[in-house]
Order: structure tokens, then C-alpha cells, then sequence
């Protein structure tokens, strides 16, 4: 294991060679038993943050990689182990530049030739070249900020906080049991662990369902049963109130923790300060039901290994899943009382409160992450109906809250050099008023020319293949062919989402109960 020294040696110094030095540390820091090394992994997350904010000369010398290596013949090799992994991610790492690459240049020359060899068509070209680069260079960027993301280590069961855990429910019946049986089970210290359960108003049988986990488990659920249904928000606000931890985490009533979920989600808070506010991994607890439950898989690798692996890079993941979240409580307290009471357009906010706590906790000036080995599972849709309600209540409350986050852009946010997530929320909120116009210049042009359709399906599939590549980073086989499909489907398929919860982002309603 490398040292300390060292370790403060290599963050002290700049280059390719100390980038290498620093991956082989966290790989063999992993590898080794990070719970043993928790206050030095705390240390070294810590000194690559403050190496990333500010500059400083590469004159230090880095010592060779084995100068300061002790232990046994094993940890030797599970090191050696470990950078022939991180030799292979850089050639997946390589591959999927340049499929994104060639996807660009690919489409700036498709736009070239057909301003110079179809002038009748130049404008529906220059439509297509511009968002269709930037567009590209987007998910470039976005792609680079997660090949860069690393999680946290886990600490040790003595430097663990006291931790409480909320998990709201209406309606859910004995998946609220599975939910609290697998928050009960996970590898927490059970003195340093609070369990608040809360049914708010059900009409079924899942205060019984709560009770017997209760009773089961004497003295570590705490049993609450609101007195009318009044929101997932106000439940929160109930579990917030009676805390007791230093830390805090949500869990949704339909999902299943990983056994080692809840320690790996409070490590990203211990390591830094700063940091109030996690977002857990989603898989889907369903996935094999059917074929729509296996794409809505592929989605979710999508937006969490790709889009808030990302994020976190600079701090800053727009939205904590309520499937699996955690936030520091003094940060909490300081704005639990805006939220629970905010309002958008004169009506109170009744949906997306996952998203609208993070956006208060950024507001505040507080770092947001993505844990990824803090899993989760949690139940989807089997039906399309119930789906495009779940992505009209989630697409909603995005189109809120990037509303909402606009005035703060020209706010201390700035000040923290948050360049990426500010350009992240404006092009969310353009990217779709801009391939609207392109879609009715798309039709026109099919009308006019309808062989021009197979170039646009060309162009999709694409677009379809290049975003799913990076699933290979880390997932093999037929994933692949879903994350391709599920691209293709939302093109086709739920073009409609947006513009629809554009033009009716006031309606709160839960449309899935």
C-alpha cells in the first residue's frame, strides 16, 4: 500500500505520471480493504479535491511506484492485479473516444454536404450541423467528466455516524416490508442506526406491513402513521423532525437496499465537508419482467453510471433519487423549511422533491455526489401507460427545477467555477426547443424528398449506438442491444414527454397512485 507521504507527494505533483500513480491508489485501495484505510482514503479524496481547484507547478518528483510499497506477496499482486484493470478500462476509455469522435466529425460532415450540395435545403443543414455538434461535444464532455469519476471508500464500523433512515410510503403494501427488512440487514453498526418508517394516510394494508417489521424488530423502527395522505414531501418532513442522526437517508417504500448500501452512501459526506447530498445507484428490481422493464434498465445505466457519474465531477448532481439518497442534517435543517412550503407558478410544489432538496442544498453553496457502489433496487412500470406517467411526473419536476436553478447561475455558484453544471442546466432547457425545430424541418424535407427518411433513421441509429457504448465500459452482452433500443424508442416513442410536461408543469399530481 502506498504511504502517506507518498500518497502527499504524488498529489503535490502534476502529469500523466501522477494521474497513473493516483489510479493504481485507488484501485489498490479498494482492493486491499478500504474500511482498514478509511482516515487515509479520507485524506487522499481531500487532497485531489483541493489538487483539481487549484493549480500548482509539476516540479515535485513522484517516487518510483514500488519505493514505498509494503505488505504481503498478495497485496503485491492484487495491485498488480489492479493496474492490469485500469490498463483496460484506458482501452475502453480509448474506444469510446473514438466512436464519439468519429460520431462528430461524422455529423459536421453530413451538414457540409448538404449546405454545398442541396442549397434548397441549407437551412433544415445548418439546424442540424449546429445542435447536432453541439449535442455531441455535450455528450463528449459528459462522457470524459465520468470516465473521471471514482467512488468514495467506505469507512470503518468505529468512524461510522449515527445515521437515521426515512422510508415514506402510500398505498405500497408488503413491499414497504421488503424496503424495511433490507434497511434492518445491511451491514450498519445497529447502535450508530435510527429506521423511521411512515405510513402517510394509506388506504391499504401497509401499516400493517410496518407494524409487524415494528414489533419483529423491537426498538430499532420507529412506527409513524400520518393522519391523512398528504405528500411524500410532508412524510419527509415528519421523518426530518424526529432524526436523530448526524446523517440521513431516504429510501423509497417499493425498493431494496444492497446490503453494504447504507455505508457506502454516508462516505462520500465523511471524506469531505462540503459534500450534503448523495445520490445512490438505481438498478431496477424488475428488470426481467418484460421487455419494457429491461429497457427502462438500460435507461437507468444511462443517467447514473453516464449522467451523474458526471455530475459529480464537479460536485454538483442535479438530482438525488428518493429510491436511494442521503444528505447531512444540519445542512437539512437549514432549508427543510423553504422546501417543504415552495411553490412554482402560485401552486404548491407536490412532486419531485428529491430534485427540489437538491436544488435548495446547491443554492446553499453545499457539493452534491454520485456513490456508486451505494446500489438500490427498485420497482418500475410494467405497462406503458404507468410509464409515460412516471417520465411526465420526473420530466416535470426537471423542467421545474432548471427553471429554478437559472437565477442562481449568476450567484456564488459561479464563483465555485461551476462552468459544466451551469451550461448542463441551460442546454437542458434548450436542447428540446431546438430539436423540435430541427423535427419540423425534418418533415418538411421527408415530405418533399421521402427517401430522406432512411438517412434520419441512419442518423438516429447513430446517435442510438454512440450513447450506448459507454454501457460496455462496465456491462456486456445483450445490455448493449437495450441501451440501443431504448434510445431508439425514446425517439420514436416519447418524443411527446416534454413538450407535454412543458406546457403543464403546474400540474402536481402523482399520476401513478
Amino acid at each position: 500500500m502506498i504511504s502517506s507521504q507518498e500518497l502527499e507527494e504524488i498529489e503535490m505533483s502534476d502529469g500523466p505520471a501522477a494521474n497513473d500513480e493516483l489510479e493504481a491508489y485507488d484501485d489498490a485501495e479498494l482492493d486491499l480493504g478500504a474500511r482498514e484505510h478509511a482516515e487515509l482514503s479520507a485524506r487522499g479524496s481531500h487532497m485531489r479535491r483541493v489538487r483539481r481547484r487549484k493549480s500548482r507547478p509539476a516540479e515535485s518528483a513522484v517516487a518510483p511506484r514500488g519505493a514505498s510499497q509494503t505488505g504481503s506477496a498478495s497485496q503485491a499482486e492484487s495491485i498488480a492485479s489492479d493496474a492490469a484493470l485500469t490498463n483496460g478500462q484506458l482501452t475502453w476509455r480509448l474506444g469510446v473516444a473514438v466512436a464519439v469522435i468519429a460520431a462528430f466529425v461524422a455529423v459536421l460532415a453530413h451538414g457540409a454536404a448538404s449546405v454545398l450540395l442541396a442549397p434548397g435545403a441549407s437551412a433544415l443543414a445548418i439546424v442540424l450541423t449546429v445542435s447536432g455538434a453541439v449535442a455531441t461535444w455535450y455528450f463528449a464532455m459528459t462522457v470524459w467528466h465520468a470516465l473521471r469519476y471514482r467512488a468514495t471508500p467506505s469507512f470503518s464500523d468505529a468512524a461510522l455516524p449515527r445515521l437515521t433512515v426515512i422510508v415514506p410510503a402510500y398505498n405500497e403494501g408488503a413491499a414497504v416490508r421488503v424496503a424495511l427488512e433490507s434497511a434492518l440487514a445491511n451491514d450498519y453498526p445497529a447502535d450508530k442506526l435510527q429506521i423511521i418508517a411512515i405510513d402517510d394516510g394509506s388506504k391499504d394494508d401497509t401499516w400493517s406491513h410496518i407494524e409487524a417489521v415494528a414489533a419483529a424488530h423491537p426498538g430499532r423502527v420507529l412506527a409513524i402513521k400520518q393522519p391523512k395522505n398528504a405528500g411524500k414531501r410532508e412524510a419527509l418532513v415528519t421523518g426530518f423532525a424526529r432524526a436523530d442522526g448526524d446523517l440521513v437517508v431516504t429510501v423509497d417504500s417499493d425498493s431494496k437496499l444492497e446490503r453494504t448500501a447504507l455505508r457506502a452512501i454516508v462516505a462520500p459526506m465523511m471524506a469531505d465537508p462540503e459534500v450534503a447530498a448523495v445520490a445512490g445507484r438505481v438498478l431496477v428490481l424488475n428488470r426481467e419482467d418484460n421487455l419494457l422493464t429491461r429497457l427502462l434498465s438500460a435507461r437507468f445505466f444511462i443517467t447514473f453510471d453516464l449522467a451523474r457519474a458526471a455530475q459529480s465531477a464537479y460536485g454538483a448532481v442535479l438530482c438525488t433519487p428518493g429510491a436511494l439518497s442521503a444528505y447531512r442534517m444540519d445542512a437539512v435543517r437549514k432549508v427543510v423549511e423553504r422546501w417543504s412550503a415552495q411553490t412554482f407558478m402560485g401552486q404548491p410544489c407536490t412532486i419531485a422533491e428529491d430534485r427540489a432538496l437538491t436544488t435548495w442544498l446547491l443554492r446553499e453553496g453545499y457539493r452534491s455526489v454520485y456513490q456508486r457502489t451505494a446500489v438500490v433496487e427498485t420497482i418500475m412500470p410494467t405497462d406503458l401507460k404507468r410509464m409515460a406517467r412516471m417520465l411526465i411526473r420526473w420530466e416535470r419536476g426537471n423542467i421545474r427545477e432548471d427553471i429554478v436553478m437559472l437565477p442562481v447561475l449568476a450567484t456564488r455558484w459561479r464563483s465555485r467555477d461551476q462552468w459544466w453544471p451551469t451550461f448542463e442546466i441551460v442546454f437542458e432547457l434548450v436542447q428540446y426547443p431546438l430539436a423540435y425545430i430541427g423535427l419540423t424541418l425534418l418533415a418538411a424535407r421527408v415530405i418533399a424528398q421521402p427517401e430522406a427518411l432512411l438517412t434520419i433513421a441512419g442518423v438516429v441509429l447513430l446517435g442510438a449506438v454512440v450513447q450506448t457504448l459507454y454501457t460496455l465500459r462496465s456491462r456486456r452482452g445483450a445490455d448493449f442491444f437495450f441501451g440501443v433500443g431504448y434510445a431508439l424508442f425514446a425517439f420514436v416513442g416519447l418524443w411527446w414527454v416534454f413538450p407535454y410536461s412543458l406546457v403543464t408543469v403546474r400540474d402536481g399530481r402523482w399520476l401513478t397512485r
